[in-house]
């Protein structure tokens, strides 16, 4: 299956993320992995995260975009890049199977020898900065690479690191393990779930229920919300794994979790652009306090891939509702022209945006950037014997049973293109912001959805289109927690007031994750009306201000949420 994007604003970003993404030097991703089994590497280490205990975790994330890039647009020296990352780490992986971008025994050694003794927190195990999160980037850029290029080295790499994970945790009891999971641990269930699906291997069953936290997910399977004050982005891949664990043969208590989780962050926690949080933490239900170190934004894109896998266990529209918010108002804003990533997107009114620096940064938040340019062109549309379209972006979808073209013929209104002849189901996405969405066919119209989804079975000739409408209308949304504030969506698109760069920086790229937080505030002149007027190619205007799609603004000030009279 393959999908090919022709819309210009997700093109560029794709194209710019690419460019980004081949800047990035292999050998040196790869040097820690080098000093930590005690070579000399070939390039000197990059700085930032990956001059610290962290070290390693970018190489995976490296690994996975390069994967994610060969998969929807056979980009050669993405493969070639990713099977030579692959066969270094083979050929640096020890006889026990370890292989990571810090020593094995100044981290994971302290557990395992002294089980009754070490020490563990939010972010610390025996010392040492969240090994097993950043052992995650890896083991997971490793099963990217064999599932989207088919490289079947990654997979022997990946199961003999999956024995080792087994061998060591099988050492520790109860009480030992459940001081373990204190720390962060990335997705390690969710690696090790599908290397048990690729194997079959029952130890990596095991070891991926190991990392499968009950203190945590049985709270949330039955309906309660424990997520207050909890740090966000530790949460949502133990929650992705425990999915994955699911789909893999588990226990339904971890789906429940998984859908309960969902809902609770989307609907109690999410601000307008789809990111959610504050200073990387959870807030209360339905507590939005606007600050300058909001929405995280490695969190959405784990929300993201949350959402796309809840979908494919139920196909309900309101997965895909979050995801086309979610992309278009915080993922397509998190990428400046050169491909520099956000780590926070702040609301606070009158904020600024800070990115990343192409050297000293390598932020979580920077490595999970590396790869969301290449993961929404495979969610567009969806085949499994009926064909779903999720997303209404530009684009062509073709594999073994059906070719089709979506393309906008005028403002608002799509034509579905079939380019080969299908004989079959076609499901199109009725968006939850768009109250009067219609399709097409053969002059019969289709109005009625089941699961937010209109349903068209036909036996569709080459030439054949589908028309689809999707009126776009102007909404005022007041804050949950605020009533004084409110902000403005054109469909899908949230607006925003961009306000120039009074008192910014003279950059606003930076080497710390919480460098440029602390931001001189400037007067928003709260609005007397908030009757927005549309004046040209999206651009609208209310009381005097101007208000533009948010993803158009990169540097300089912005608000959001408004502050009414």
């Amino acid at each position: 299956m393959k999908t090919v994007i022709y819309d210009d604003l997700f093109s560029t970003y794709f194209e710019t993320g690419r460019k980004m993404l081949m800047t990035l030097s292999p050998d040196r991703l790869l040097a820690p992995c080098f000093e930590a089994m005690g070579k000399k590497p070939l390039a000197e280490r990059y700085g930032g995260w990956e001059a610290k205990g962290i070290s390693g975790h970018t190489l995976g994330h490296y690994m996975s975009a390069l994967s994610f890039l060969y998969a929807v647009d056979g980009d050669i020296e993405a493969k070639s890049r990713a099977e030579y990352c692959v066969n270094t780490l083979k050929d640096l992986q020890g006889d026990n199977g370890y292989i990571a971008g810090f020593p094995e025994k100044e981290s994971f050694d302290k557990v395992f020898s002294d089980p009754d003794g070490f020490t563990a927190g939010g972010f610390e195990l025996a010392g040492w900065w969240v090994p097993y999160y950043s052992l995650h980037k890896i083991f997971r850029g490793l099963i990217d690479i064999y599932e989207n290029i088919g490289t079947k080295d990654a997979l022997t790499v990946a199961a003999k690191l999956g024995e080792w994970v087994y061998n060591t945790t099988s050492l520790l009891n109860a009480e030992q393990r459940l001081r373990l999971l204190k720390c962060e641990y990335g997705g390690m269930n969710d690696v090790l779930s599908r290397l048990y699906k690729h194997t079959s291997n029952e130890k990596f069953k095991t070891a991926a229920e190991f990392f499968c936290e009950e203190n945590l997910l049985l709270p949330l399977s039955n309906g309660e919300d424990i997520l207050s004050g909890l740090h966000a982005n530790t949460q949502i891949p133990k929650i992705i794994g425990a999915l994955q664990v699911y789909l893999n043969g588990g226990d339904s208590y971890l789906y429940n979790a998984a859908s309960y989780f969902w809902d609770t962050v989307v609907n109690n926690r999410t601000y307008a652009i789809g990111g959610h949080g504050v200073a990387e933490h959870f807030s209360g239900k339905d507590e939005m306090p606007l600050k300058t170190n909001t929405c995280e934004t490695c969190n959405t894109n784990n929300m993201i891939t949350l959402s796309a896998m809840l979908w494919q266990k139920n196909k309900d529209s309101k997965y895909f509702d979050y995801i086309e918010n979610a992309l278009y108002n915080h993922i397509l804003p998190s990428q400046d022209e050169i491909g520099m990533k956000t780590y926070f997107v702040g609301l606070k009114p009158g904020n600024y945006k800070v990115y990343s620096t192409p050297e000293n940064s390598f932020w979580c938040c920077f490595g999970s950037g590396l790869e969301n340019p290449f993961t929404y062109n495979k969610l567009i549309f969806n085949y499994d014997e009926k064909l779903y379209v999720n997303l209404y972006i530009d684009s062509e979808f073709d594999c073994e049973n059906i070719s089709v073209r979506m393309r906008t013929i005028e403002e608002n209104v799509k034509i579905l293109e079939f380019t080969r002849d299908y004989s079959g189901t076609v499901y199109l996405r009725k968006p939850a912001w768009c109250e009067d969405f219609k399709v097409k066919y053969c002059e019969t119209e289709y109005c009625e959805s089941e699961n937010g989804y209109v349903k068209i079975s036909a036996s569709f000739k080459a030439g054949d289109a589908v028309k689809i409408y999707l009126p776009r209308k102007i909404k005022k949304h007041i804050k949950c927690d605020d009533v004084r504030f409110v902000y403005f969506t054109y469909g899908e698109i949230l607006l925003s007031e961009y306000m120039g760069n009074k008192e910014c920086p003279e950059s606003d790229r930076t080497a710390g994750e919480n460098d440029l937080t602390e931001q001189e505030e400037v007067y928003c002149p709260p609005l007397k009306n908030t009757d927005v007027k549309r004046c040209g190619d999206l651009r609208f205007t209310v009381y005097g201000h101007t208000l533009v799609p948010f993803y158009e603004i990169v540097h300089g000030r912005y608000r959001v949420y408004f502050e009414t009279e």
